[in-house]
């Protein structure tokens, strides 16, 4: 088995601008608009600060997960390569990986 060596990006290109996008919705807020007119755009900008703040939490949340999973997984081969070469606790790459709260503790020493 051959191992080919990737270049990996950890996080995924954001394909919004957050700053654009606070900075046209404060432009919009700050317009002359008609009565009937405000009252149609302040929900549907409200809705849409609501959705810019949570596509950034969810991707915060993705590349906090995806740099974990590839340290992990960098642990994985660590033990193995370990393992292979006879090094008396090869599991302690993985131990190091793994969150302190871990609820399956009985593995750890």
């Amino acid at each position: 088995m051959t191992e080919t060596n990737q270049s990996t990006q950890i996080n995924p290109r954001l394909l919004i601008d957050p700053d654009a996008i606070a900075s046209r919705l404060e432009t919009l807020d700050d317009a002359p608009l008609c009565d009937s007119c405000r009252n149609a755009v302040i929900p549907v900008a409200a809705d849409a600060v609501r959705l810019l703040i949570e596509a950034i939490r969810l991707w915060d949340a993705l590349s906090v997960t995806r740099l974990e999973s590839a340290n992990r997984l960098a642990a994985m081969r660590a033990a193995l390569h370990a393992a292979a070469e006879g090094e008396p606790d090869p599991l302690a790459y993985l131990r190091h990986e793994m969150p302190a709260d871990c609820s399956d503790a009985g593995w750890r020493r």
